[in-house]
């Protein structure tokens, strides 16, 4: 897995996820649908990118 080897990938890799997270951290109790789906699809272009940098790693944090 290139995450566990390469920091670069690793640094990348982790700001990519720190945006899903702050993403899915700013969706609240009251959050629209579109909200909701907006966030959803946004998490699957970072996905993507996490997919051109690790398709290992990005099996492991596949969108749901």
């Amino acid at each position: 897995m290139i995450y566990d080897t390469n920091p670069i990938t690793r640094e990348a890799i982790d700001k990519l996820l720190k945006k899903n997270a702050s993403n899915q951290a700013n969706l609240g109790t009251e959050s629209t649908d579109l909200e909701r789906f907006e966030a959803k699809v946004k998490w699957a272009e970072l996905h993507r990118k996490i997919r051109t940098l690790d398709p290992e790693f990005a099996e492991m944090v596949q969108p749901q």
